[in-house]
């Protein structure tokens, strides 16, 4: 399964899996297919997930430590990195296939569509993550979290100025 949201990536041989600076691996939120590439959207999700004593993410925008988003022009000769605790279980929410998931990639938001085009009048969403009782996620209260991406940069694929922002209530 190439397109997935969770699980752990299947990246190119010589791509380094993204980290928040301190030598936490970022949690893998969704890799999809993209101008014959794979694109891969990492966070750092700790906090949500329920580790309370991880600094995470907060409302608003994200400082770039937190999340990354890079793309492979190319599928092929690829590998899995296994992000595991030392007892050796999964880091990771079990992968999801991409289709019928509550969360989105390149679509138009379902939710805080007046905000986004407020604060983020030329970007467009690249991915919205929504809460899900079946792993634990939670984004403080009905939070949504959305990558953006200008509609420029995506068909120059160009993520490496992608924003993460959180919207809460």
């Amino acid at each position: 399964m190439i397109e997935h949201w969770w699980g752990f990536a299947a990246m190119p041989q010589g791509m380094e899996y993204p980290s928040n600076g301190q030598e936490n691996p970022l949690t893998l939120v969704c890799q999809f297919a993209y101008a014959n590439g794979l694109v891969y959207v990492f966070a750092d999700l700790d906090y949500f997930f329920g580790d309370i004593d991880v600094d995470g993410g907060h409302i608003g925008e994200w400082k770039s430590n937190l999340y990354q988003v890079l793309y492979s022009p190319s599928c092929d000769n690829l590998h899995e990195h296994e992000i595991r605790y030392e007892d050796g279980t999964s880091a990771v929410p079990e992968p999801r296939e991409l289709t019928g998931y509550p969360s989105l990639v390149l679509s138009k938001p379902t939710c805080w569509q007046d905000e986004l085009a407020q604060d983020y009048p030329d970007y467009q969403v690249l991915l919205q993550l929504e809460e899900d009782d079946d792993i634990n996620l939670r984004f403080y209260d009905c939070g949504t979290l959305f990558f953006l991406i200008k509609p420029e940069d995506l068909q120059a694929r160009n993520f490496n100025r992608v924003k993460c922002v959180l919207y809460s209530y």
